[in-house]
């Protein structure tokens, strides 16, 4: 009898968990919530656990709360106060804060657009901006202004708008510390220590309003500049950057480097939005693995718990091309793997960081004590399970410290938070603190974060990179082409050119014939970079073997074999100021690392049959200049089969000056490359000022040339209604002339076999 009791007891216990699992199927949460001057989304309409969240307007943020949840209670999580329905609010700028001086005007807060100005009282230098403006995320432009007495050995270290200091002595080994008034929070150092150099460790805190964020050209810029200084890029040539700001440690070429990135996709991120970001990552990889350095990717995707895409200690699928393969194919890197498990595990994930780590240490012991650390956070909110993540960046700090490695050189810790939901001062914690840098953003949302990734590492701050081009179309066309040169010579003219390095140019040999003394060569002119400045040429060096009129005697009036040239220039090109860059020339290791092959390892006849396979034609592209002397960009193919070259070599003799060749070998010898044709489709071909431009080709998000525009069998630019059946462009193939380029260049660059 009590047996039978107890089973009643179970089924009637059984029934009634299945009749709670009914009701809250059945559950849903007020449909006509809204926000005044603002939209939402729901991540499952009214349902049960549905996250909704408010969106607002560029220069707004959600008030009182930026999201809410679906609760069993039928009633979305964090009920508003009736006087405080859901409203798009702007942001106001925090007052500023300034010891031993004045600002005009005074208000508790400042709306945007307003501007105030600093002024020191006697006897106090003013440093930092003199006046600044409330911006549209709340945040003050410019730099934190202080009043520096001069006294101590330490300048003032400032105190950030909205927030205040504890501290006033700033002697070696001094700290002030800094908090933030209420509704603010800090972002950068909240301790700060005067040091020997006479400067201020950690980074210059800021207060900042906690659904503030960063616009796509904040990210770009800032990122760029710290990832760039880590790499050493901006320390070299003319662009250095000041002691104060520089890193101690350059980045050698060929230095290896590990990138560990780290990938939402917790609930609240949704599939979409997972994808979006997958797509910013492989940009991103892409674009990094175009520097001189010798990276290596691990990915880890987390929600409840981290899965990884792509180890660092994998060898094979650790390079760049394979781990943007595995983000596109693998079934790791799918959204759908972490199932149900939507939790945002931050902690686990940097623990799996941790773990690599320390396998990686074993794996390259070889090269461990050059290994340079990154890593690179993606998140759409606040950690919610598995424990502080800022545990587990402690872990990887001390396991980093622990190799006597100085954190400042080898180690960088990013994060980006995308929405609302992004807690700043855990981001804040998550990340690298280091003098005149930022590692911390947040963005609205992940267009924001694709707009700004789009804009990453593609400005001037790279160093003497070959072959890297701002990848903007609004951009000028020079700095989209930033090699391109024109030069005006005398007795020709115009002729196009392409630099090589900082004081070299590449052009046709035919452009100098009329040069023939000192006299000549210093009247020569290259125009340079977007601002189209003027550099001097100290000598010309056409090849050797180049003879216009090699072939007189067989009453050819025209020879172009070996029609290349370099030209030195006076002065070095400051491609900084200049906006200008190398492109990359064949068999040289610059251009081995630009197509990411090994070096050594790579050969010259690696870079042939990579850069111009026999294949298919070759796409490739020069500068066109038209009769405005407006300049654009020439697409064309390379006829590189044999059937399809002859085919192009052809019509060679169509050329007015080789109407009597026969055989045309006599004119187009091996060392040419064809371009041209009007099947499948018509291709541009080269007008008078051309020659000399460079023809050249992309791989991986790199330019590398690999012809010098020399002739054309039709000039079709300066002849009415021209026959363009016919016309075909020959450009001197770089491959051909490699011994005479080693001559020239070899101490400039390191050619390969």
């Amino acid at each position: 009898m009590k047996l039978y009791g107890f089973l009643i007891f179970c089924l009637a216990f059984l029934a009634g968990v299945q009749g709670d699992d009914d009701q809250e199927e059945n559950i849903t949460c007020d449909p006509n919530i809204h926000i005044i001057g603002g939209k939402l989304t729901k991540s499952n309409g009214n349902a049960l656990d549905s996250v909704l969240k408010f969106q607002c307007p560029e220069s707004t943020y959600p008030f009182p709360v930026s999201h809410t949840k679906c609760m069993r209670s039928g009633h979305w999580f964090r009920p508003y106060h009736r006087r405080h329905k859901p409203a798009c609010k702007e942001f106001r700028c925090p007052m500023p804060v300034l010891e031993g001086g004045m600002f005009r005007p005074l208000n508790i807060s400042y709306a945007i657009g307003e501007t105030v100005t600093f002024e020191c009282y006697d006897g106090y230098m003013l440093q930092g901006s003199v006046s600044r403006t409330c911006m549209k995320n709340g945040r003050w432009n410019g730099t934190m202004t202080s009043c520096n007495s001069g006294s101590q050995y330490c300048p003032h270290p400032g105190i950030p708008a909205g927030g205040r200091k504890s501290g006033s002595i700033y002697m070696i080994g001094s700290k002030v510390e800094y908090a933030c008034n209420d509704g603010l929070v800090l972002v950068g150092s909240n301790i700060r220590q005067c040091l020997e150099s006479r400067e201020w460790s950690g980074r210059e805190p800021s207060c900042q309003h906690k659904s503030s964020f960063d616009t796509p050209g904040d990210v770009a810029s800032a990122f760029t500049a710290s990832f760039t200084s880590m790499l050493g890029l901006t320390q070299t040539g003319e662009g250095k950057q000041p002691a104060s700001t520089a890193r101690r440690i350059i980045l050698a070429k060929d230095t290896p480097l590990h990138i560990y990135i780290l990938l939402d996709a917790s609930e609240s991120v949704g599939e979409a939005n997972f994808e979006k970001a997958k797509n910013v990552i492989q940009n991103l990889i892409d674009k990094i693995a175009s520097f001189d350095v010798r990276p290596k990717f691990g990915v880890v995707s987390y929600a409840s718990e981290p899965i990884t895409i792509s180890s660092i200690n994998d060898k094979e699928t650790a390079n760049a091309d394979e781990v943007i393969y595995q983000l596109e194919n693998a079934e790791e890197a799918k959204y759908g793997v972490h199932a149900d498990k939507r939790g945002t595990n931050i902690h686990a994930a940097f623990k799996k960081v941790m773990e690599m780590m320390v396998l990686s240490k074993i794996i390259y012991k070889d090269s461990w004590e050059e290994i340079r650390f990154v890593t690179i956070l993606f998140t759409d909110g606040k950690s919610n399970m598995g424990g502080d993540p800022r545990t587990a960046v402690r872990e990887i700090k001390d396991f980093v410290i622990a190799q006597n490695k100085s954190l400042i050189d080898y180690l960088d810790m990013y994060s980006f938070g995308v929405s609302d939901d992004a807690n700043m001062l855990e981001l804040n914690a998550l990340s690298s603190q280091k003098h005149g840098e930022k590692h911390c953003f947040i963005v609205k949302n992940t267009l924001d974060l694709i707009k700004a990734f789009d804009e990453i590492l593609d400005l001037t701050q790279i160093g003497d990179l070959c072959g890297v081009a701002d990848e903007d179309s609004e951009e000028s066309f020079r700095k989209r082409h930033p090699w391109h040169v024109v030069m005006e010579i005398p007795g020709i003219g115009s002729c196009s050119g392409a630099i090589v390095s900082p004081g070299w140019v590449l052009t046709a040999a035919h452009c100098l014939k009329d040069v023939q003394t000192k006299l000549d060569v210093e009247k020569i002119t290259v125009q340079v970079g977007n601002n189209f400045r003027l550099n001097r040429v100290e000598e010309v060096y056409p090849h050797p073997q180049y003879n216009l009129s090699g072939l007189l005697d067989e009453k050819i009036s025209q020879f172009y074999d070996y029609d290349a040239a370099l030209l030195k220039l006076k002065n070095r090109i400051n491609f900084s100021e200049t906006s200008s860059r190398s492109i990359c020339l064949p068999c040289t290791r610059e251009t081995t690392r630009a197509i990411r092959k090994p070096f050594p390892g790579t050969s010259c006849r690696d870079h042939d049959r990579e850069l111009l396979p026999k294949t298919m034609p070759v796409p490739a592209i020069f500068v066109k200049r038209d009769k405005g002397r407006s300049e654009s960009e020439a697409a064309v193919k390379i006829k590189t089969s044999d059937a399809l070259r002859d085919a192009c070599e052809a019509n060679a003799l169509h050329a007015e000056e080789y109407k009597h060749v026969t055989d045309v070998r006599k004119v187009v010898t091996d060392r040419f490359l064809c371009t041209g044709g009007q099947e499948p489709t018509a291709e541009e071909v080269s007008c008078k000022g051309d020659s000399g431009g460079a023809l050249y080709v992309e791989k991986k998000r790199r330019f590398i040339q690999v012809g010098v525009v020399s002739w054309g069998v039709i000039n079709v630019c300066d002849t009415v209604n021209p026959d363009k059946k016919h016309a075909r462009d020959f450009h001197l193939n770089l491959f051909k002339v490699l011994p005479w380029l080693k001559e020239r260049l070899g101490k400039i660059m390191t050619f390969i076999d």
